[in-house]
């Protein structure tokens, strides 16, 4: 039922910010407007620290206007007027570097400095004062939306792409923050690393930095999916007994926070993988001849497909959750087995009802996780892809990020011929972290022992992408987690 108050709880928030801001404005008028310099001066400070804060995004770093505005105010009687031409030099600064359809707007505040009479009262210069500081910073804000838009409209897609996976990044983070306490994710990261299995000597030959990736592998190889609850108590309280409430008694396999948004992604593998598994497993029951594992393209239609792809073929649309599949996966497995056992058998009676019975009993067995060869086939697959993730893949291209801003905007001004072209020094890290991800993955198909049919290495080629897309990821959001095991900063 909706009675209004969705669209009334707007225009109340605003409703309180315009009282804020105008009790803001108003006390800044009433301080100014004091006769003594002791009790301007503070407030002065604090309006020329709101300034330098508003236009340091537009101006090069040792701009004399900013060190004009960080510099101690000189003593003298009159503050005020010192503050009037402080800010002439700034809206001419600003207006050297606005977009031209801000010109108007800059000029009109010029025009008012310029017309204080000499002898104007000091509540006259106060109020001129306060107008123009709110105005500056309206204008600061109109200016950097200027700006955004030239720049993200003169980018290429590859510098586009990194910036907006690098606000991604943040804002990932800023989430996770927001519901686990920094202290809280860096525990249970590191009592997620410290479950690796002892046994597990798959990391003997990675790097130190990457341990994690093989941490990971040994998670989305479990039978128990990978989940990563929200906190079942308020981020804010005190209390860390928490931890109860995220152990249920049952066998679990809770991701850490770093690896919250990537989880639905890592329950997709891990059926992926286990479905691979169950289709090597499979192809191990029928026996198949060489010949089978590369048809001739000219093969007869019945016998263009191969077994393997007809299992997968099944076995994807289960993982995919397509229209018709899951109850009736087990027996169109079986009916796959029996048939390709037949049909490449030498001996004509030597598949009976008997045998088709043990036949079908042999492919109920081997799809259970404790089967000896379903155990091998997906501890070879684990080890293979993990060892593949822990080594860089090589990229298809060389990056590049070295571009230049322009001193002035052009945005509203009709110019004939090409418009600037405008290069964008991009930070480092978000090139070298967010620019990878633009870049195709040369990844060299990985065959493994036991799923070397074609459709098969296509298909751990599918998962290894997945997998890698999900590292790279994670380590571009948590570099100082991964590599230092302590989160180096909260923003």
């Amino acid at each position: 039922m909706n009675d209004g108050t969705d669209g009334e709880l707007p225009k109340l928030k605003d409703s309180i910010q315009d009282v804020v801001h105008k009790a803001f404005w108003d006390q800044a008028y009433e301080t100014l407007t004091n006769p003594s310099a002791a009790t301007q001066l503070p407030r002065i400070k604090r309006l020329y620290e709101d300034l330098h804060e508003a236009i340091k995004p537009l101006m090069p770093a040792n701009h004399p206007i900013l060190l004009v505005l960080t510099c101690p105010l000189s003593p003298t009687s009159f503050p005020l007027r010192s503050v009037i031409t402080h800010l002439r030099e700034l809206l001419v600064c600003l207006r050297s570097r606005c977009a031209p359809i801000r010109d108007a707007q800059i000029d009109f505040l010029i025009r008012n400095i310029d017309d204080l009479s000499s002898v104007a009262s000091i509540s006259d210069i106060a109020r001129l004062v306060v107008d123009t500081v709110r105005s500056i910073l309206e204008i600061s804000e109109l200016m950097k939306e200027d700006l955004s838009q030239f720049v993200v409209g003169s980018m290429s897609e590859k510098q586009l792409r990194a910036v907006l996976m690098a606000q991604a990044a943040k804002q990932e983070r800023e989430v996770v923050f927001s519901l686990w306490r920094p202290e809280r994710v860096q525990e249970l990261w590191r009592h997620w690393l410290e479950e690796r299995h002892p046994r597990d000597s798959t990391a003997a030959n990675g790097s130190q930095e990457r341990l994690w990736v093989h941490r990971l592998m040994q998670a989305v190889g479990m039978t128990v999916p990978v989940s990563c609850p929200l906190p079942t108590k308020p981020v804010p309280g005190d209390s860390r007994d928490d931890h109860e409430s995220e152990s249920p008694t049952h066998p679990i396999n809770i991701l850490p926070p770093p690896l919250f948004f990537v989880c639905p992604t890592l329950l997709y593998t891990q059926n992926y993988l286990q479905a691979l598994v169950i289709a090597a497993t499979l192809r191990s029951l029928v026996r198949l001849p060489p010949q089978q594992l590369h048809r001739p393209a000219d093969a007869d239609e019945s016998d263009q497909e191969s077994f393997a792809s007809r299992i997968w073929t099944l076995l994807r649309a289960e993982i995919d959750e397509q229209s018709g599949s899951g109850d009736t996966k087990l027996v169109n497995l079986a009916d796959e087995v029996v048939r390709v056992r037949r049909k490449f058998n030498t001996s004509a009676d030597a598949l009976g009802p008997d045998e088709e019975s043990k036949l079908r009993a042999a492919v109920d067995r081997t799809l259970q996780p404790h089967d000896p060869v379903f155990a091998l086939l997906q501890k070879r697959l684990l080890a293979a892809v993990a060892e593949r993730l822990v080594r860089p893949v090589a990229l298809s291209s060389p990056r590049s990020s070295t571009v230049q801003l322009p001193g002035r905007l052009q945005t509203g001004r009709e110019r004939p011929g090409k418009r600037p072209r405008l290069e964008l020094a991009l930070d480092q890290d978000i090139v070298d972290g967010a620019g990878v991800q633009a870049e195709t993955h040369r990844e060299p198909p990985l065959v493994v022992k036991g799923f070397e049919d074609e459709v098969l290495v296509r298909a751990v080629g599918e998962v290894l992408s997945r997998l890698r897309s999900c590292v790279e990821w994670t380590e571009q959001v948590w570099p100082d987690l991964i590599k230092t095991g302590t989160l180096g900063s909260t923003a």
